[in-house]
């Protein structure tokens, strides 16, 4: 059984809604009877009581404390949450339960307390430990750290710690000083449409564009020794990569739904984008209008449509927001921007900024490179840090399309996957634009998908075969002869026989239509 289909009797009041409490009102409210019905899951995990791993414990500890809410971690109980009982535990082993964060994870604020069960009938008990999300990054006695993800738990590398921290304001990957010489290394260009942006917009017209790069902390000044800062390098280096070789997008366009592995691993095309941000927005865009197909459709007034398959605002969008929030700490990581015939999906490395996660990106704002996108914001590439994710879900809507999915996942390190799907299944069918306006709107609707492939082969070749009937839907000869005379009784063909059965002289040939018929 699922949160969200708790049953409102039992141990729970018609009031209660638990799917939606959080780990403390879990720990506060758990009772031994509500324990099956919270399946292990991002609030909460169970552990036996008969044997304790204090070393597990810990990374649970700190697993907990890197994750936004909290957890709650249950001893004495199976995996279901069955109560098992802690009773078989010596006096020594359950009071270190209680004191086993002081040395095994220090940072961590852990709450305890014992929950009565009967197990096989027996008095017995459980040990709750709310484990209170600190912000800021918490490592075990081994300088691990771990961050829970759905029912499991994920070992940090060094660049996720590094990124965990710069979000929570420990460190400042846009601050830290960067090896290059202003103004020299930087292009001057973009540097002048930022200072001349921000001129206008603040009204400060008698500004030297030195003055507004360190006062917009892109610039730092030490005693009269200026150096540039890692915001400006992302903003207008001329080689970025120098010093953050993930400054860059990778764009590919696949044959099929799936990538493939191995020898099946064929991308149509596969180019990577290099130089500052402002270059690699303009370089990769101009790339994907080049590769975001147009597609004619039926819209719902019964009229044919011609679009590209997705909203240039949706995917510009997504590709703007991946490059300004993206973690530039996990440095060797670029963007992926993946074209699939049914989807577009956009890679960014780095997860959500706490508070934002999956289901309140809409309304939630919060920002990784703050310093970074409010220079962006005046070259124009920025609004508000959650209207590119509205703008992204509006312009799809009007397209007619699925809602955009953003979803954080544990790949190669912590990726956010922005995925708008085409509507490919439904679109397909009416990919030319000539060949739906030739044939018209009451006949497309009814032709099926195989009889839409033919009438377009006849469209373009004014005949068609049998044969080529077979080897455009793969069916077999005497099943596309019965598809081709169905043709001709709706209309779309003439039979032009041979002098016998098969004979190859023998075809189908295009009804041609007046321009008062079209």
């Amino acid at each position: 059984m699922s949160q969200m289909e708790l049953p409102f009797e039992g141990p729970f009041t018609v009031a209660d809604f638990p799917a939606l409490w959080t780990p403390r009102e879990i720990w506060v409210r758990l009772t031994a009877q509500m324990m099956p019905f919270f399946s292990e899951g991002r609030r909460i995990d169970y552990k036996g009581g008969v044997k304790v791993d204090y070393a597990d414990m810990a990374k649970y500890l700190s697993a907990f404390s890197n994750t936004p809410d909290g957890g709650v971690l249950v001893f004495g109980a199976d995996s279901h949450g069955k109560p098992t009982g802690c009773s078989s535990l010596s006096y020594d082993q359950a009071n270190r339960i209680e004191h086993n964060h002081t040395q095994l994870c220090p940072e961590s604020r852990p709450e305890f307390r014992r929950i009565q069960a009967t197990v096989d009938g027996k008095p017995d008990f459980c040990i709750a430990i709310y484990i209170p999300y600190i912000g800021r990054l918490i490592e075990t006695n081994k300088q691990e750290a771990w961050i829970r993800y759905g029912d499991s738990i994920h070992k940090m590398s060094d660049e996720e710690k590094q990124d965990f921290r710069s979000t929570r304001q420990e460190l400042t990957f846009e601050l830290a000083r960067a090896p290059y010489t202003y103004p020299d290394d930087f292009d001057d260009g973009i540097v002048q449409d930022f200072c001349d942006g921000f001129r206008s917009r603040e009204r400060r017209e008698n500004w030297s564009n030195a003055e507004i790069l360190k006062d917009r902390y892109l610039l730092t000044d030490d005693k009269g020794v200026v150096t540039p800062n890692n915001a400006l390098v992302l903003l207008a280096a001329k080689s970025p990569r120098k010093s953050i070789p993930g400054c860059r997008v990778r764009v590919q366009r696949f044959g099929d739904n799936v990538e493939g592995s191995g020898n099946s691993y064929t991308p149509l095309r596969d180019r990577f984008f290099e130089g500052n941000v402002v270059e690699i927005i303009r370089a990769s865009a101009a790339e994907l209008d080049e590769l975001v197909y147009d597609v004619t459709w039926l819209n719902k007034d019964g009229k044919f449509e011609t679009t590209p398959e997705y909203p240039r605002w949706a995917w510009f969008e997504a590709l703007v927001n991946a490059c300004v929030h993206r973690s530039y700490s996990f440095a060797g990581t670029e963007i992926t921007v993946k074209l699939f015939p049914n989807r577009m999906e956009i890679e960014s490395p780095g997860g959500f900024v706490p508070p934002v996660n999956e289901t309140n990106l809409y309304l939630t704002r919060a920002a990784r490179n703050h310093h970074f996108m409010d220079a962006m914001r005046y070259l124009g590439y920025v609004q508000m840090a959650r209207e590119g994710t509205r703008r992204i879900r509006e312009s799809m809507a009007n397209y007619s399309l699925p809602d955009p999915i953003f979803k954080q996942e544990a790949l190669h390190g912590v990726v956010v996957r922005v995925t708008l799907f085409n509507d490919h299944l439904t679109r397909k069918r009416a990919s030319d634009r000539d060949v739906a306006v030739y044939f018209g709107v009451e006949l497309w609707r009814i032709l099926q998908e195989h009889e839409i492939a033919l009438a377009a082969h006849a469209y373009r070749n004014r005949i068609i075969h049998v044969s080529d009937a077979s080897r455009l839907t793969g069916r077999t000869w005497a099943t596309s002869k019965k598809d081709l005379d169905r043709l001709v009784r709706k209309g779309v063909l003439d039979f032009v026989s041979g002098t016998y059965a098969r004979d190859a002289k023998s075809h189908y040939r295009l009804v041609e239509k007046t321009d008062e018929q079209r």
